[in-house]
């Protein structure tokens, strides 16, 4: 039997399946939206300008360190730079020997010694194991760094000294990498080639003595009196001449000029102590090669010297000769007669 369902019921069902629909859909018409507004609203924020121009970069807080070398930064970098340490050479083994070693000595105790000093950039001159000049300038170089007499001999203290040998610091701590320091206290010249010992001399700087000379080249009217000394401060090398190079007060070998007239340069005589009129003497077998060692600009470290003193700058005077009076003749008088025997 068939049960007809009043109207109004089909109706009230097909109301709420309808409204179940509509549920539905607003659920996942809202859900399209929120999902679709967040990523347009993320797009936008992105893309605030759709003309073209590229966004401002992030800024940076100054407080925020990061390691990245990709974060951009309007802040500038601090880069700190370390300079490198002196390295230090490695111990010896040295033959030894009975008494000293000096001048006139040969043989391979002597070779030994001449390549360590040769390894610690002393320039003993050839390896060949004849003990000559320039042997003896190194030997003295190295007295001269340690407070050692200045003998020019090889010893018990010397050969100590060798084996276990370190660089002292540097004079000048912030120098330049390659730069000349010029010891006049210790009377020593040590080149420095980046950062690291390349040559340490004997020199012999201004004597302290006063000394007059004339010039014609600079003025022919003065006569120039001044105290022979070797100022300090930093200077820079002018100008290199090669051979011998005529000044006012004699010639100087292979002359570097780093401050005026003044120069290292080869001299056939260095003595252990100041001996130059203002200059800085080197062994002749330096000089040969100094100048390829440093270049025009490279700084010059003077320390231990004293200002420069003119003691008179006066216009030699223009004496007319004295006339010269001729030497008056005396002429004996005559003897007087012998009266005759009475």
């Amino acid at each position: 039997m068939n049960t007809i369902m009043p109207e109004t019921t089909r109706q009230e069902r097909r109301a709420a399946k309808h409204h179940s629909h509509r549920t539905w859909f607003v659920i996942v018409l809202v859900t399209c939206i929120t999902v679709v507004g967040g990523t347009g609203v993320a797009f936008a924020l992105n893309n605030a300008d759709s003309s073209g121009a590229s966004p401002a970069p992030a800024r940076v807080s100054s407080t925020t360190s990061s390691s990245s070398s990709s974060t951009t930064s309007t802040q500038p970098t601090t880069t700190t730079t370390t300079r490198p340490v002196l390295a230090q050479p490695p111990n010896a083994t040295l033959p030894a020997f009975s008494g000293t070693l000096g001048p006139g000595a040969s043989g391979d105790v002597v070779r030994a010694y001449q390549q360590r000093l040769a390894d610690l950039h002393f320039d003993p001159g050839t390896i060949d194991g004849h003990y000559g000049d320039a042997t003896t300038y190194a030997v003295q170089a190295l007295q001269k760094l340690t407070g050692a007499p200045r003998t020019g001999r090889l010893g018990v203290g010397e050969t100590l000294t060798l084996t276990v040998f370190q660089y002292p610091p540097p004079l000048q701590p912030s120098g330049e990498p390659n730069r000349t320091e010029v010891d006049v206290a210790k009377q020593l010249i040590t080149l420095y080639e980046n950062y690291q010992v390349r040559l340490i001399t004997t020199t012999s700087t201004g004597s302290g003595d006063h000394y007059c000379y004339d010039s014609p080249r600079l003025n022919p009217t003065q006569h120039i009196c001044e105290v022979a000394t070797t100022p300090s401060g930093r200077f820079t090398y002018t100008r290199f001449v090669s051979g011998w190079d005529k000044s006012p007060l004699g010639q100087l070998y292979q002359p570097y000029y780093f401050n005026g007239g003044i120069a290292i340069h080869g001299y056939s005589s260095v003595p252990t102590s100041p001996a130059s009129h203002g200059c800085t003497r080197i062994p002749m077998h330096i000089a040969e090669y100094f100048h390829t060692l440093v270049h025009v600009g490279d700084p010059v470290y003077v320390f231990g010297g004293t200002p420069a003193q003119i003691l008179s700058s006066s216009p030699i005077a223009s004496v007319a000769p004295s006339p010269v009076t001729p030497p008056v003749t005396v002429v004996p008088a005559p003897p007087a007669p012998t009266p005759p025997a009475s």
